[in-house]
């Protein structure tokens, strides 16, 4: 009975050890948050007009692209539908201070009035490395 008990200890003890033994790596993540009013939808881009601290307004240039899946590279672009009774908002992800991803929290109905068409000649194609909020 003393060697089933001691068995057991040791089992238990090794199991409380293990998580001890993993290797933890601690990262910096931050969101920057702001509500979204007018998202225009291009064929390569979307244009997204996002509110500043005071009655400013943002713009920001989000490839398509950065949405699709590839092989090997994560996605850049996440869209969510909206909850009901929410306003759209946009979130920019960073990881140790450097651009991780952004979401796009908006309704996916392109008859909703946040969505418009912006034209293709005037939408910047070029593809940026990473997206900033500019809040202030």
């Amino acid at each position: 009975m003393k060697f089933r008990k001691g068995i057991l200890f040791i089992v238990f003890s090794a199991l409380m050890a293990f998580p001890a033994l993993a290797q933890t790596t601690k990262a910096d993540i931050s969101y920057y948050s702001a509500p979204v009013y007018k998202i225009l939808d291009s064929t390569n881009a979307y244009v997204v007009f996002y509110g500043k601290y005071g009655a400013d307004l943002g713009i920001v240039t989000i490839p398509k692209k950065w949405s699709k899946w590839q092989k090997d590279t994560p996605r850049k672009l996440t869209i969510r539908e909206l909850p009901r009774k929410m306003s759209p908002y946009i979130t920019v992800v960073k990881k140790d201070n450097k651009f991780l991803k952004v979401m796009l929290t908006i309704p996916t109905d392109h008859n909703n009035r946040v969505w418009g068409i912006a034209d293709n000649h005037k939408v910047d194609q070029s593809e940026p490395e990473s997206i900033e909020l500019e809040l202030r």
